[in-house]
């Protein structure tokens, strides 16, 4: 009795955890998580949860060795396959499928998946992180470049403002609500003309300048030029390109003033007619130009080639998502290289870029020997950075690939296929208890139970491992009620045999199980063998499903032997201790008739 008390309660204890379990959508026990928000928190397939489903084409590429054209390979096609589906597991995108399809074509299939542009993108990205060492302000003498010497200035002298120029001004100005001064109004100018090689090559330098870049989302002009003038007075004043104005005629431009008091010896001085930037001028003005480069992107040799690991965490003191980058050997002896070189310097930065978008550029105050650093970004959210992180360390796809094909699986048609599928195993557990209870009985009742806890186990293991179901799984998990139910049928049989056999109900539930056990044991070894092949093929074809179908079925088979054997047994010989064992006639199929009469 006691060693029945003893199983009693491991069956208690085992199913309350089970149910425990079920019972909460998510389990959370320190570091280990499972669950989601779809019935009961198990892992769902595409074709119960719904998702996404993607088909990608590899490309052939060109062998830069050989300059031939090489077509994807198998080996090919395994790397991919294998570099997408760590991405898609460490990312928690779901329980991916993938398989190969073909020679050069990838299906994957996710469950589940809320957002499919994050999914397409680490998927078919490759991350390319490129670190480059950032100057501020940086000048570049044009006479010392060869770009304007002194004799290549051909003419230097004042002039009103050229009505060619007035023309530009008034009509991008046209659509302004301010009132457009007229010409004689406008400021006089310096008018310069250049040789025509030099007028070439300062033409390159105005349009570098003229190009507006993106900062913190706003478009500047960082670059500008330095004007250093030496007539009558000495003049050092910057401007931005678009101050210079290239006229039609020749090798001419129009250089403005600047605004207000001049930084002469005069500082009330300003030009503000023809006659005063003569003065200004004299009559043999020297002029010279600094490009002033707002910033200067130089690689020195870091790239995300030398990492070694990326992770993303949150910042110690602002909480705000990071990406935790650890170079290799040779990444570590240029980051301090370069690090220290430009330590505490405020015009040189590291700035960090992703497939060519910048994430930050910071300032370095001490050298950085260690060979570790922190990745921030302005639109970084933990999702995000782990996303990058991921890219960063998935590697390079082996090739590229184009998506070809796209379709969302509607979350509706799986949750209808669920619902059917659960109408059909609990029609399914009804039927059987039915005919338990009415052919065998007292044993019946106590499968019925037997096969309710058989229930509540599976579907807390499909959890808790967790296990994908798909309806392929689902009808592998009804299958195996069957064959709970068979070991069953088995053991109810011998019991049976026992009783008629003059045995008592204890000695007959002991020897009936156990000369039911070696029939029991070899039935579902078999099928056990016949999941193991079943899911080594499928994992040599990449056929999941078949897996799924494999794994489902072997759990079931496991959870229904301990079902039959303890469960069932524990129970009888529980019942066989109270007063209803002296009507032995309950306890088979045919009544009592057969039986001898218990005293």
């Amino acid at each position: 009795m006691r060693r029945n008390a003893k199983s009693l309660v491991f069956i208690v204890v085992l199913v309350a955890a089970a149910a425990m379990s079920l019972a909460f959508k998510n389990v959370e026990l320190g570091g280990f998580q499972r669950g989601s928000d779809t019935f009961l928190g198990l892992s769902l397939g595409l074709d119960l949860q719904g998702g996404s489903h993607l088909v990608y084409e590899a490309q052939s590429v060109v062998d830069e060795y050989t300059d031939q054209e090489r077509t994807p390979t198998k080996e090919d096609m395994e790397s991919l396959q294998k570099i997408i589906l760590r991405r898609v597991n460490a990312s928690g995108l779901g329980e991916p499928i993938i398989q190969i399809l073909g020679e050069d074509r990838l299906l994957i299939q996710l469950p589940g998946v809320t957002d499919p542009g994050r999914a397409k993108a680490l998927i078919g990205e490759t991350a390319r992180l490129v670190f480059k060492h950032r100057k501020i302000n940086v000048p570049k003498d044009l006479k010392v470049e060869g770009v304007v010497a002194d004799d290549d200035v051909l003419e230097l002298r004042a002039s009103s403002y050229p009505p060619e120029l007035y023309e530009r001004f008034t009509a991008i100005n046209n659509n302004s609500t301010n009132e457009i001064p007229a010409i004689d109004d406008m400021p006089p100018v310096m008018l310069m003309t250049l040789s025509k090689e030099s007028s070439a090559r300062f033409d390159e330098v105005l349009n570098r300048l003229n190009v507006p870049s993106l900062i913190d989302d706003q478009l500047v002009i960082n670059n500008r030029l330095e004007v250093s003038l030496d007539g009558i007075h000495s003049l050092k004043y910057e401007i931005p390109g678009v101050y210079v104005q290239k006229l039609s005629s020749g090798s001419k431009y129009a250089i403005e003033f600047p605004a207000g008091p001049l930084g002469t010896s005069d500082s009330s001085a300003e030009v503000n007619t023809e006659s005063e930037a003569a003065a200004i001028l004299g009559d043999s003005p020297k002029i010279g130009f600094v490009e002033i480069q707002g910033r200067v992107d130089e690689d020195f040799g870091l790239s995300g080639e030398n990492l070694s690991r990326a992770y993303a965490s949150l910042h110690a003191t602002s909480d705000q998502p990071i990406i935790n980058i650890e170079f290799d050997g040779l990444g570590t002896r240029i980051f301090a290289e370069k690090t220290t070189e430009i330590a505490g310097s405020p015009t040189d930065l590291i700035a960090i870029f992703l497939d060519d978008k910048e994430l930050i550029a910071p300032t370095v105050t001490q050298p950085i020997t260690s060979g570790t650093g922190i990745i921030q970004g302005r639109d970084f959210t933990l999702d995000r950075a782990r996303d990058i992180s991921l890219l960063l360390e998935g590697g390079r796809l082996p090739l590229p690939i184009e998506l070809i094909q796209e379709r969302d699986v509607d979350a509706i048609l799986g949750a209808d296929s669920l619902k059917k599928s659960a109408l059909a195993g609990i029609i399914g557990l009804l039927l059987v208890f039915l005919f338990m209870i009415l052919y065998y009985r007292v044993p019946g009742v106590i499968a019925s139970i037997a096969l309710l806890i058989y229930a509540v186990l599976v579907l807390a293991i499909f959890k808790l491992l967790p296990v994908t179901l798909t309806l392929s799984g689902v009808a592998a998990a009804i299958l195996s009620i069957g064959m709970a139910v068979d070991a069953n049928v088995l053991i109810f049989e011998r019991l049976k045999d026992e009783l008629r056999n003059g045995r008592t109900l204890n000695s007959a539930i002991t020897i009936g199980f156990d000369r039911a056990w070696p029939a029991i044991r070899d039935s579902n070894v078999s099928t056990l063998i016949t999941c193991a092949i079943l899911f080594y093929f499928a994992n040599q074809l990449g056929t999941t499903i078949v897996q799924g179908f494999a794994v489902t079925l072997a759990i079931g088979v496991v959870i229904s032997m301990f079902s039959a054997v303890v469960v069932s047994k524990t129970m009888l010989r529980l019942v066989a201790a109270t007063a209803i064992s002296k009507y032995l006639g309950i306890f088979v199929p045919t009544g009592s008739r057969d039986l001898p009469q218990s005293g």
